[in-house]
């Protein structure tokens, strides 16, 4: 349960962050989904679901994935998740940035059946950064026989260890904006090795002489050593330190939804030594 508070924690974020780009007829939108947010998050689901209602009669992108996710994880809702599959359908339909990726991670989740050719399907339209044994040509993903006839003939393994890394991939898609990359940049850096559960989450941090550090957070729970500036940092150093203390806050939510990850999508038996998932994070995803 607290795993999902904290989902649709960071759904409301996102979707708050978005009101001002939001086009003239969906304007009702932002304030419709902040009142369900408020309501669950004051423990009355009877207003919850109504103001629901209100927002999914408005039809827009960000309501349906609201409605999606508290049906998928029973927040003041009995659980549903085929009705959570239609309302991310018809919010990708609408465009609905991460809605793709969370009908990947449903459908890639033991707890959801899992249905692993539509989560690798699903996964293959969110255009995540796949391994290159798990991507599919296009010509074979248009036709269902086709597609189902590429991953029979797939070796014995294959399509779990992709589905796993699907999942991975798509709820860290769902809540950031992530491209395969093999340096953070100014951004966030997830490094990890399926085959030996390795995962590590690292971000640039400035040091007082100007030199950069990797300050890492693993999956076994390490510490962050922050560097302090001089007495009298020039403002140049005080921008630089709030954007670090930025970068560290987004490296220690993405740590979290990762190991959260890791555990709703337990890592099969045969996995390729040889694969490496190189993320570079950038932030929030906005919807």
């Amino acid at each position: 349960m607290k795993s999902a508070a904290r989902q649709l924690a960071r759904l409301a974020c996102a979707l708050s962050l978005t009101a001002a780009l939001i086009p003239a007829q969906a304007a009702a939108s932002p304030d419709a989904t902040r009142a369900v947010v408020k309501a669950i998050e004051a423990k009355d689901c009877v207003a919850a679901v109504r103001e629901l209602n209100q927002a999914l009669a408005g039809g827009t992108a960000e309501a349906l994935m609201l409605g999606g996710a508290m049906f998928e994880q029973g927040l003041c809702l009995k659980p549903n998740l085929e009705r959570a599959v239609r309302l991310y359908m018809r919010a990708a339909d609408l465009g609905g940035v991460g809605a793709r990726a969370r009908l990947t991670a449903l459908y890639a989740s033991p707890a959801a059946g899992p249905d692993k050719g539509a989560a690798l399907w699903w996964a293959l339209q969110a255009g995540l950064p796949l391994p290159a044994a798990c991507v599919v040509a296009p010509g074979s993903r248009a036709d269902a026989e086709a597609f189902a006839k590429v991953l029979t003939a797939w070796p014995a393994g294959q399509l779990d260890a992709c589905v796993h890394v699907s999942g991975l991939l798509a709820v860290l898609d769902a809540d950031f904006t992530i491209q395969a990359a093999e340096d953070a940049g100014d951004g966030v850096a997830l490094d990890y090795q399926p085959a030996q559960g390795k995962l590590n989450v690292a971000y640039a941090q400035l040091q007082q002489e100007g030199k950069e550090l990797r300050a890492r957070i693993t999956q076994a729970g390490g510490s962050m050593q922050m560097q302090g500036y001089a007495n009298d940092p020039s403002a140049d150093q005080l921008r630089a330190k709030q954007a670090e203390v930025a970068r560290g806050e987004l490296a220690t939510q993405v740590e979290r939804v990762a190991r959260d990850a890791l555990v709703r999508f337990p890592r099969p038996a045969q996995v390729d030594a040889g694969w490496r998932i190189r993320l570079r994070v950038d932030g929030m995803r906005s919807h």
